[in-house]
């Protein structure tokens, strides 16, 4: 996870979208679930489910757009559960 995009509060981050490389700003959140509080890169762009996969594994973080819900592989809430 990195400190720099919790302190910032967003990152920006470069995708791909109809074949052209463009920079996209993802707010950080942060949800609930059974296990506590984590957080959470979200954007209202619609973004093709392969460049989310391919960001949510480049900046550790779970992502979320209109076009899905995406974590890191192999990765659930409890590994991003926020330090009270």
């Amino acid at each position: 996870m990195d400190k720099k995009v919790i302190k910032q509060g967003y990152a920006e981050i470069k995708v791909k979208v109809s074949g052209m490389i463009q920079k996209h700003k993802f707010e950080l959140k942060k949800e609930g679930s059974a296990f506590g509080d984590y957080y959470l890169l979200e954007t209202d762009q619609p973004i093709i489910i392969v460049e989310l996969m391919r960001v949510a594994n480049e900046i550790d973080l779970p992502i979320r757009a209109p076009t899905g819900f995406f974590f890191p592989q192999g990765k659930t809430p409890k590994d991003f559960l926020v330090k009270a």
